[in-house]
């Protein structure tokens, strides 16, 4: 009898002391970069990214481990033609088959998630095979959650893994106020602590998965006990080479648009991770893989890649210059869309200016031809024409507004079209001076009318730093304005 006790309480001690493996795998604002990169180096061209060479280089390592999880950390829309597309009802839906096909495990909400409407993220979320956890995102009505999944428990082998979903609490300045306006964004620590008990109890290590920015990360760590084990992030494009740690967690991102994927091979003990991540290298490059035996996952993206190939590769027009969009300044792709608006309308409806946040300006076009894939990819959001009109003493506040932002980038400048000025140095600093509208001095108590979109009417606060009046909406969609005046004005202009 004491032979067998002493066997019980060495296969007890056993099974407290080893580690069980985990191999981590993650993803963040992939944003639809469907196909690779190319990049001129010294030693010639490399390709990096691309949902295909992803999935090859994850389903192999897969193939090959015992316990293996992929999470990824939002905004897996927007930015290409292929996270435009309507699959099943929903617009980007194509990219969330795409991830089925592939095998993730779980997602968390980013904030291009929510840039078409509430009605298609949640058409998003219910086509998803893999849950969209979400810890801090609830409705207004019922204080429930979006996805009805505030966190969720993963077995992999004899361990169970909880992860929690944070979305980033300044969403309602990212997207249009209508896309989420009912909901809800909790703050971290507070949406954390609701589960975070009978989370623990359930578990054997704990996940944030978050689209919060890594500072905000670093700065929740600081907050946060060691029931939490590791902040898988996005948001900022950040590339950690190797994880960093704040006060006892490790937190991570990939960078941004599946350049580089993340993998960390953990070891778990006693409800801790128990092996050194600090020096190890955490992110690889997405490199051209061979190709594989047929999947499901290829014959769905070689049948979408093929279907977007023959619709968006007609060319609409040329351009002698680079279009190169700047967030912080104005450019020559910046300049020209403005212009275009203000002609797209003048017959209708005689705005005195245009403008446009330099922002919503995603993809840079090599002067030659231009595509309708081109302009898809440039201005990915669907925005929506709108006319609004302010006084003229407004206008003194979204120039210096815009100065200011060249300065401190807290967020992207408004281009004009038709607005002009002056600066000067003076006794306080930079003074703002003769102040003109189509070439005439601005009157201060004149109404001006301006044609826009409603993602910068909706963000005036942000933006404008004045509250515009008499709001119209055209119903016209912003890439369909500029394709328009492409073909009108570019194409039959050959370089």
């Amino acid at each position: 009898m004491y032979r067998y006790f002493i066997v019980i309480l060495i296969l007890t001690f056993s099974i407290s002391v080893f580690a069980e493996p985990l191999t981590l795998f993650f993803t963040n604002d992939t944003h639809g970069a469907y196909l690779p990169t190319t990049y001129r180096t010294e030693e010639g061209h490399l390709s990096l990214g691309g949902y295909e060479n992803l999935y090859n280089l994850i389903s192999s390592q897969r193939d090959t481990l015992a316990n293996s999880l992929w999470l990824d950390a939002g905004d897996q829309q927007t930015g290409s033609v292929f996270s435009s597309l309507i699959h099943k009802k929903a617009i980007g839906g194509a990219v969330v088959e795409a991830f089925n096909l592939m095998g993730l495990d779980a997602a968390t909400f980013g904030n291009h998630e929510f840039d078409q409407s509430l009605e298609n993220t949640l058409r998003l979320a219910k086509l998803a095979k893999y849950p969209f956890i979400s810890t801090n995102l609830t409705f207004k009505r019922t204080g429930k959650p979006i996805t009805k999944t505030p966190y969720k428990v993963f077995r992999r082998g004899n361990l169970r893994i909880g992860v929690m979903g944070l979305t980033l609490t300044d969403l309602p300045e990212k997207v249009k106020i209508e896309n989420v306006r009912e909901i809800d964004v909790l703050p971290y620590k507070q949406a954390i602590d609701r589960y975070i008990d009978e989370l623990d109890r359930k578990t054997d290590l704990i996940i944030l998965l978050t689209h919060n920015g890594f500072e905000a990360d670093s700065l929740l760590a600081t907050q946060l006990d060691d029931r939490i084990d590791l902040i898988v992030g996005g948001h900022t494009h950040t590339f950690t080479e190797k994880p960093k740690l704040v006060n006892g967690i490790y937190i991570v991102q990939s960078g941004a648009f599946l350049l580089y994927y993340g993998r960390i091979d953990l070891e778990v003990t006693n409800d801790r991770i128990s092996n050194n991540l600090s020096e190890t290298v955490c992110l690889f490059p997405v490199m051209q893989t061979e190709p594989r035996p047929e999947t499901a996952f290829s014959r769905f993206f070689h049948k979408t890649v093929g279907s977007i190939d023959a619709n968006l590769s007609r060319v609409i027009g040329y351009t002698e210059v680079d279009w190169i969009p700047d967030k912080f300044r104005e450019s020559e792709v910046s300049r020209w869309q403005a212009e275009a608006l203000y002609r797209e309308y003048y017959e209708r409806f005689k705005p005195d200016m245009a403008m446009l946040n330099c922002g919503g300006i995603r993809k840079a076009i090599p002067a030659g031809e231009i595509t309708l894939r081109d302009m898809t990819e440039m201005l990915p959001f669907t925005n929506y024409i709108t006319l609004f009109s302010c006084y003229g003493s407004d206008l003194s506040k979204l120039i210096e507004k815009n100065l200011e932002l060249m300065q401190t980038k807290e967020h992207d400048i408004v281009q004009t079209h038709n607005l002009a000025w002056q600066t000067r140095e003076g006794q306080a600093g930079t003074e703002i001076w003769d102040i003109r509208v189509k070439g005439e001095p601005v009157i201060a108590d004149r109404v001006y009318r301006v044609v826009s979109h409603d993602y910068l009417t909706g963000q005036a606060d942000k933006y404008l730093m004045f509250k515009p009046f008499d709001i119209d909406y055209t119903g016209d969609l912003i890439l369909d304005v500029m394709v328009r005046q492409v073909e009108k004005q570019l194409g039959k202009k050959k370089l």
